[in-house]
């Protein structure tokens, strides 16, 4: 029985979508005698409801207290949020979940102090090479990062979590427990469960490509994979984007995706420029054709690969990272090498159909995602850690 204690100072991105999980999963959890969430304005303003319903602690960081906590220098950044982690659980004691811990583990590793608590979070960059050359400046960065794992893997840190299959399994991982396989949550594909494709008047072929728009999504080299696409897929098919450009992008893709509808007319093509809710997105995905995840080498997850599998659409992504791992390991579509505007066209040309994966879909279902943490935080202190966890009355 412990206080758990949610800090959340970042509030971009998934940020929203996980906290309403957790948090309602924790507070339904007997093992968790208090739910805290310590957290902005703006987060506290979106997840008020929930607050509200359940009961749960709220403390409100004010702007001050924010901005070095989100400031541009990464290893500044990650002290600050362990200053805070340390100062929150000096409170109330018990586990406290950081969910992005990339920057904090900075600050764990040097700060050897006691806690009245333990720290989890989610590493969401760990090394991965997978379809990568083993450069030397790439493996420097590997072993910077693995050194940093294990310098603050000690009492007061109870779980690093990470949403890569792959960094587990490194022996060194596999050897000291360092990094933990959390299955990435999937949206509410409920959404997709009722829904029918809405043909299109031209009956063209329709690729999708959303989210927020930017260069690393590979925007400008879907563009550029026109020109090299035969002449007669070209009069046959649909490129569709959904979604707001990423400011420093916005110019260039505006003037990109205007050139290109001047060279290649007999293309339909076609961006949406909003934010859309779910249900939108579900009857997108549901009426395209082939889903385009045509990453410049990200390492991370996405959760268009869930969109796309559960509406039972190919998939075009990277090769490389986890992403091309997942593609090629749970057969989600088409791996290629995004980066080459030619090796994109021929994968838009040659993708085939791809059945539904259950299994898949099932084993990142939000419910695995949530008992994964909370089985991990909320049963009895790790070996080792009673000195580090503070008493609750």
């Amino acid at each position: 029985m412990t206080c758990l204690t949610y800090f959340e100072p970042l509030e971009t991105g998934h940020c929203t979508f996980w906290a309403r999980m957790i948090l309602s999963a924790s507070v339904r959890d007997t093992r968790a005698t208090r739910v805290r969430l310590v957290t902005g304005a703006a987060m506290a303003a979106r997840l008020d409801d929930i607050v509200q319903r359940d009961g749960i602690d709220l403390t409100i960081l004010t702007d001050a207290e924010l901005a070095p906590l989100r400031q541009d220098a990464l290893l500044a950044r990650g002290h600050a949020q362990w200053a805070t982690a340390r100062d929150c659980l000096a409170e109330t004691g018990g586990q406290l979940f950081l969910p992005f811990f990339d920057h904090a583990v900075f600050g764990a590793a040097v700060d050897r102090r006691p806690l009245r608590g333990q720290v989890s979070g989610i590493v969401f960059r760990p090394p991965n090479a997978h379809n990568l050359p083993a450069t030397l400046r790439r493996r420097l960065d590997t072993a910077r990062r693995w050194g940093t794992y294990l310098a603050a893997r000690r009492p007061g840190v109870r779980k690093m979590f990470t949403l890569d299959e792959l960094a587990p399994q490194v022996a060194l991982s596999r050897a000291t427990g360092l990094l933990h396989f959390l299955p990435d949550p999937s949206p509410d594909l409920s959404l997709l469960a009722d829904l029918a494709p809405r043909p299109r008047a031209d009956g063209r072929r329709s690729y999708l490509l959303f989210g927020s728009l930017g260069a690393r999504k590979g925007i400008f080299a879907t563009l550029e994979a026109l020109a090299h696409l035969p002449t007669e897929t070209c009069c046959r098919i649909a490129l569709r984007f959904i979604g707001r450009a990423l400011p420093q992008d916005r110019d260039a893709f505006s003037a990109r995706l205007a050139q290109a509808r001047a060279d290649h007319p007999e293309i339909a093509i076609e961006w949406v420029d909003d934010f859309v809710d779910d249900y939108t997105l579900a009857q997108e995905v549901t009426d395209c054709d082939v889903v385009l995840a045509p990453y410049q080498n990200h390492v991370g997850s996405s959760g268009v690969m869930f969109w796309a599998n559960a509406a039972g659409k190919p998939l075009i992504g990277q090769r490389t990272g986890l992403v091309g791992y997942q593609i090629a390991r749970h057969d989600l579509g088409l791996a290629a090498d995004t980066t080459d505007p030619r090796a994109l066209a021929r994968a838009m040309t040659t993708v085939g159909p791809r059945p539904r994966n259950s299994a898949f879909l099932q084993a990142h279902s939000p419910e695995a995602f949530n008992s994964t943490i909370l089985d991990s935080l909320l049963l009895d202190p790790l070996p080792g850690a009673a000195s580090a966890q503070g008493s609750l009355s």
